[in-house]
């Protein structure tokens, strides 16, 4: 995957992001976002349910989501 901005001497891209680092309490799950000065806070909000959309196995197997 090619990624857009510029090639720093140790390798990383400054592309004008960062990662933000989100913990969800009631999922006991820590989040890594990769977002620009630009998101307002519903595009983060937005980014955030995607990542989340799919729960692991972990989370499936202690009996959190219901219906199987």
């Amino acid at each position: 995957m090619a990624l857009d901005g510029i090639r720093m001497p140790d390798g990383c891209y400054a592309d004008g992001t960062w990662e933000l680092s989100v913990h969800v309490t009631d999922l006991n799950r820590d989040v890594t976002l990769r977002v620009t000065g630009e998101v307002h806070i519903g595009g983060v909000m937005l980014k955030l349910v995607e990542k989340l959309a799919y729960p692991t196995i972990d989370y499936c197997e202690k009996g959190a989501v219901e219906g199987d």
